[in-house]
């Protein structure tokens, strides 16, 4: 794998545009709700199987990005079974 200290190994993006890229996601990570701390690309695919095995699939109003914190256990947290 060619690697330089400009663009790093075969990325077609600057080191400083990825260091840009990943403090982002680090912010957008910390905007998560019930628990939801994690920026992820998914397929769609991916979002329906995450859905289909309980995740909420909701849209965080702070972000506008799709998440998918555990609808059980927040039903159990709101009714007092937790």
């Amino acid at each position: 794998m060619a690697f330089s200290d400009v663009f790093g190994p075969n990325t077609g993006k600057s080191i400083a545009t990825r260091r840009e890229e990943a403090a982002l996601d680090a912010r957008t990570s910390d905007m998560g709700r019930e628990g939801d701390s994690m920026v992820v690309r998914a397929s769609p695919f991916t979002i329906k199987l995450l859905q289909d095995i309980g995740g909420a699939g909701t849209f965080n109003p702070e972000t506008g990005m799709i998440e998918f914190y555990n609808v059980d256990d927040k039903v159990r947290k709101a009714t007092g079974r937790y």
